[in-house]
């Protein structure tokens, strides 16, 4: 799997204590989500963070709880080349049903995609075993 360097870098912070996981998150979290997101030409790392401000409490209220954020320092492997990476955990598999189905969420959707290349961005949900 391309990119499994920053995945197993994030698992690795939680489990040794760097990053701490929310308590939300530690009670009824299932799964873990990585987003590996590419900005679009004039963003910044500051204009993603003032986004996640605001998204990341409404993710939360159905159940997807951030749990850090990190720069991209460098890429060892793979074709991506993302900008930022963030570690999420989520309560069950209705959420981004959820999420994507909530009214505050919808108005969220153009800052999104003006500050994301979302088409050559990654996600990915990783099922704890």
């Amino acid at each position: 799997m391309k990119n499994t360097s920053i995945f197993k870098s994030m698992l690795i912070l939680i489990m040794t204590g760097v990053v701490s996981m929310p308590s939300f998150a530690k009670q009824e979290q299932n799964n873990f989500f990585v987003d590996l997101l590419i900005l679009q030409d004039g963003k910044s790392i500051q204009d993603a963070e003032g986004y996640f401000d605001k998204v990341a409490p409404i993710a939360a209220r159905h159940g997807l709880v951030r749990i850090h954020g990190f720069n991209v320092a460098a890429v060892y492997s793979g074709d991506s080349n993302p900008d930022l990476a963030n570690l999420w955990t989520m309560a069950h598999d209705e959420v981004f049903k959820d999420i994507n189905d909530d009214p505050e969420y919808k108005k969220m959707i153009p800052t999104r995609n003006s500050i994301f290349d979302m088409e050559n961005s990654h996600m990915f949900l990783l099922d704890q075993k």
